[in-house]
């Protein structure tokens, strides 16, 4: 609109501006990212040489010591100190540990070591094995930062491996049927980036936190109010708590079920893939435990064998399915938000093992995927493909298709942040106010439909409630877009040749 009042020239005439404000600029929503949590080997070993007294304990240079063996997973040894002649010094006989807590959390604590005595009535005397104020220790601890065990985002491989150390062994255990593993975590975030994951939050457990199921609760919580960490992959990790059994298991299930739910229902929209370990004892199927779980926010991905190639030994090895849920949601983050798994190939993997593939005949995959289950299959190309992008709520078709979730949970969070970054909470509620919350409101609509999250909105209202002014309140509509999964052509024989009749060709002599 022209200044009027300025002095250059205006001519006379009608002038009309739209005044609505302000204008919101969507910020952009993070969708590409798959949130990994689980056990990793970026712990690190340290040597040192200590002076060790009975009256004062001496402190160890670094904080957060693992000042006793810790079963993990991952498992880690216990310090060991030695004399500078080399003899094993035994704890509880000859020191003994002290660890100081520290302000922040257990990672920042202090740990010191103390000589003890023969004799406790008179600290003068050596210990059992014969070590005395003021001699020389070598000890040998593993520790981990303050930081190592925080949510951290990374884009390159390689800085995953420096952290948490590398996936998979460079030497073939002993037992052929052994694990491969070294560092679950890195494995898990190694496959979600081949499948198309931009970036992977890795959330590693704390072994010193009590058992594995204890482990990934504290993990989940430090994840609760990131709207990041969108796609979840928990590794169910087989170890000291045993999640090779169906009671586990279940619990495993039933944990993250509930902290997507929770998570929901505060505003951070997000969805689980779990796979359960290849040692599962299959006393309760996986057809039974989605079921069990039935929650449009927990995929529960089978099989729970699957073939990938270490080419450190030049073989293939088996890994669980939790990494076969890590390729599902890697493949899930590279996809437009409306398109979900259904026949979306799978990378990482050689294959699977010849007893799963054996098993898997159409009767037994429709009764898996019936129930809930996102079961990957050899197609006739011989690729690794998702079957059916299925949640494990088979309710009806708004809950068990991966992509009107991930599309509602999108564009929660594109109006949720939006209508936060437009400055209009404690705002005077004037005349204008409700048009400037809905063209506000419209504006991030028009975004959801440009960038395809949505279809359509309709029936946008916005009024002030009468029982407390001070609400603005706004509803709409939208209209997702549907999956399609069958396409129905029929066809018949059609006998009718037409015309039969024959002509001769006679040559002429």
């Amino acid at each position: 609109m022209p200044d009027i009042s300025s002095t250059t020239y205006t001519p006379p005439g009608v002038y009309v501006s739209d005044a609505s404000t302000p204008v919101v600029t969507p910020r952009s929503v993070s969708t590409s990212t798959v949130t990994i949590l689980g056990p990793a080997l970026g712990y690190e070993t340290l040597t040192e040489v200590l002076t060790v007294y009975s009256a004062s304990p001496t402190s160890l240079s670094q904080r957060g010591v693992y000042a006793s063996a810790v079963t993990g997973p991952p498992p880690i040894a216990a310090p060991v100190v030695r004399t500078l002649a080399g003899q094993v010094m035994v704890y509880g006989d000859d020191y003994t540990f002290e660890v100081i807590a520290g302000a922040e959390s257990a990672s920042m604590a202090v740990t010191q070591i103390r000589r003890l005595s023969a004799d406790e009535g008179d600290l003068t005397k050596p210990s059992p094995n014969g070590l005395r104020d003021g001699d020389q220790v070598r000890v040998t601890y593993s520790f981990t930062s303050a930081t190592y065990y925080e949510p951290t985002t990374f884009e390159d491989y390689d800085q995953i491996v420096s952290a948490y150390g590398p996936a998979l062994m460079t030497v073939a255990p002993t037992d052929p049927t052994g694990s491969q593993v070294a560092s679950p975590l890195t494995l898990a975030a190694k496959i979600a980036l081949e499948n198309g994951a931009a970036d992977v939050m890795c959330v590693p457990t704390n072994p010193a936190v009590g058992d594995y199921r204890a482990q990934l609760a504290a993990a989940y919580k430090k994840i609760e109010t990131n709207y990041r960490a969108q796609l979840l992959v928990p590794l169910f990790v087989d170890g000291p708590y045993d999640a090779h059994t169906s009671t586990n298991v279940m619990n495993l299930l039933a944990d993250v079920k509930l902290h997507c739910e929770s998570a929901a229902a505060d505003g951070y929209g997000r969805i689980a893939f779990a796979g359960v370990a290849r040692t599962y004892d299959n006393v309760t199927g996986h057809d039974q435990l989605a079921i069990q779980q039935s929650s449009k926010r927990l995929i529960l991905a089978y099989p729970n064998k699957v073939l990938t190639f270490n080419s450190a030994v030049n073989a293939s090895t088996e890994i669980d399915g939790f990494y076969l849920a890590a390729a599902m949601a890697g493949r899930l983050a590279r996809n437009p938000v409306a398109r979900g798994l259904s026949r979306q190939p799978l990378t990482s993997f050689t294959g699977l093992p010849a007893p799963i593939a054996q098993q898997m005949t159409r009767t037994f995959r429709n009764n898996l995927s019936r129930s809930g289950v996102c079961v990957a299959e050899i197609n006739s190309s011989n690729q690794l493909v998702v079957r059916h992008g299925l949640s494990t709520q088979m309710t009806s078709i708004l809950t068990q298709e991966i992509s009107l979730t991930r599309i509602g949970d999108t564009l929660l969070q594109m109006v949720q942040t939006g209508m936060e970054s437009s400055g209009l909470i404690g705002e005077p509620i004037t005349p204008d106010m409700t048009t400037n919350v809905k063209s506000s409101l419209v504006g991030l609509l028009e975004q959801a439909v440009s960038d395809d999250t949505i279809v359509s909105y309709a029936n946008v209202q916005v009024r002030q409630m009468s029982a407390d002014p001070s609400i603005i309140e706004a509803t709409f509509s939208y209209k997702p877009a549907i999956p399609m999964n069958y396409i129905v052509i029929k066809f018949a024989v059609d006998l009718n040749t037409g015309d039969t009749t024959g002509e001769q060709n006679e040559e002429t002599g």
